[in-house]
């Protein structure tokens, strides 16, 4: 990120409240749509909308695992990275954000290990 416009992009993007609950969930570990659908209460389309913005800000990214999608946060070492990184980490103090933040964490474990006993 090296202009003024491109910051104020990112903190447009970023502020919606949406999209910022989903990248601080995203912090916690990567996710299907399933799963920011029920840490975050949200309905598919209102998440797939979302998602699409922040991968086109290359804020998140996606892998395919068929037939679904993981995505995770880009972790760009750039100034726009430490800016989403600055971010995040002040969420640290609002209690909504750190409690959906712990619930995709779960969510992720939960996952993690019903795959490994298959």
């Amino acid at each position: 990120m090296t202009t003024l416009a491109s910051a104020t992009e990112l903190l447009v993007t970023v502020a919606e409240p949406t999209r910022l609950r989903i990248l601080n969930c995203l912090a916690a570990a990567p996710l299907f749509v399933s799963d920011l659908q029920d840490v975050l209460a949200l309905p598919q389309p209102t998440v797939s909308r979302h998602l699409t913005v922040l991968k086109k800000a290359e804020l998140v990214r996606d892998t395919s695992v068929a037939p679904f999608v993981l995505y995770r946060l880009c972790r760009d070492p750039g100034p726009q990275g430490r800016l989403v990184k600055a971010i995040l980490e002040s969420l640290g103090s609002e209690t909504e954000f750190r409690r959906e933040r712990s619930l995709a964490l779960e969510r992720s474990r939960k996952r993690g290990a019903s795959e490994v006993k298959r």
